[in-house]
């Protein structure tokens, strides 16, 4: 080996150090690595927290975060159109129900079956919506509380994708799952959810599905329920 070379230097003058000095060369090697690691920990750790997630959690459901949304505004004809539905949902006198964006929500597994998580309906659509939104605000929301919508309309690759009905209502943009917004217990929730549905009878046109955990489906598009 070269005595030029920088590595036969440092071995050469740490062979001629004495035992105890040798000692303390490691334990300062050693500690230098230590740092090393903690720092490459360190970036690493900041690396993943600057990775937004592109959703975020709302009762055990992924939903699409704000960056994701204006992502898909910026597509295409999307913006102009959801400030159409916007307009057409505050001249039916619904759009205080629930903030129009949510609406375009196609469901919380977006990411597993590898679909938007956002949809906009077409226009030949948004009257069947108008009559939910009006359930929700008058009779559901006073019985429960507030609510947020995890899925509303369901592009037709979505509701398969999902394992959807073929004729679930999401497709018609008349259906929504929802999740409630207070700590409910499920046991209450059904109770009240049962109740309204009496209640309201068949002039409603109520649909309700009840699933696992809080979550449950209303429509204005046929009374029924499961």
């Amino acid at each position: 080996m070269p005595s030029g070379n920088p590595f036969f230097r440092a071995k050469r003058r740490y062979d001629h150090l004495p035992p105890d000095q040798q000692t303390n060369w490691w334990v300062v090697a050693g500690v230098v690595g230590l740092l090393l690691v903690l720092l490459l920990a360190l970036w690493l750790y900041l690396q993943y927290k600057a990775v937004e997630k592109p959703y975020y959690d709302l009762k055990g459901y992924r939903v699409a975060t704000e960056a994701s949304l204006n992502q898909f505004l910026r597509q295409g004809r999307n913006r102009r159109e959801f400030a159409q539905l916007e307009q057409f949902l505050k001249q039916a006198g619904v759009a205080d129900a629930t903030a129009p964006e949510n609406l375009l929500r196609q469901g919380s597994d977006w990411l597993d079956i590898d679909e938007p998580p956002f949809a906009i309906p077409p226009r030949d659509y948004w009257p069947n919506m108008v009559a939910t939104l009006k359930l929700i605000r008058d009779e559901l929301v006073p019985a429960i509380g507030p609510v947020d919508i995890v899925s509303a309309f369901r592009s037709d690759a979505y509701n398969r994708k999902a394992g959807g009905s073929k004729r679930s209502k999401h497709k018609s943009f008349c259906g929504v799952d929802l999740v409630p917004q207070s700590n409910i217990s499920r046991k209450e929730l059904i109770e009240e959810l049962r109740s309204l549905h009496a209640r309201l009878g068949p002039a409603s046109h109520m649909g309700l599905g009840i699933y696992s955990g809080v979550r449950f489906h209303v429509d204005t598009c046929g009374f029924r329920h499961w």
